[in-house]
């Protein structure tokens, strides 16, 4: 089969090795691929007469940034830990729904404490906040929620 770790790392594309004998290896960003997935999903899906990529925004708050650009996402009022997703629709008794997406099993990061206070402040407030661990589960969150399949709040902020 392979002889080596790296024969096989190159040969699923993990590898990449330019023409002047360098290697490189690539960075695996399994939860960005998920949400790409998502987003796909959302441009073409029209649920109870929404198009769910209207409602639905990203939040650039990853961290994954040079020292400018991070500078400026904390001056210009970004803030640690706030969800990755809003959906700005009110259904089940919420005022929107929020969504942190986290990197599928095996592949899971920890929910942070920044992430936590968030969560508290949001549902406090009327929304729904959901953590989701892969496209699936996200893609059934925002189908059910908009199908108002989820039940509403029964603490925290009134969303009537």
């Amino acid at each position: 089969m392979f002889d080596n770790v790296y024969d096989l790392e190159k040969r699923i594309g993990r590898i990449n090795e330019s023409g002047d004998g360098k290697v490189k290896k690539i960075r695996r960003e399994i939860e960005t691929q998920e949400c790409a997935d998502v987003i796909r999903w959302a441009r073409r899906t029209r649920i109870a007469g929404v198009l769910v990529a209207e409602y639905l925004t990203h939040v650039p708050n990853e961290g994954k940034r040079g020292k400018k650009a991070r500078s400026d996402f904390y001056r210009l009022g970004g803030q640690r830990g706030y969800p990755d997703y809003i959906f700005d629709i009110a259904r089940c008794g919420y005022h929107g729904l929020r969504i942190e997406v986290k990197a599928p099993k095996g592949y899971r990061s920890n929910i942070q404490d920044d992430q936590r206070k968030w969560e508290s402040r949001l549902t406090g407030q009327g929304y729904l906040f959901v953590y989701c661990y892969c496209a699936e589960d996200m893609k059934q969150l925002i189908t059910d929620y908009l199908l108002d399949r989820i039940e509403g709040p029964t603490s925290g902020g009134d969303a009537a």
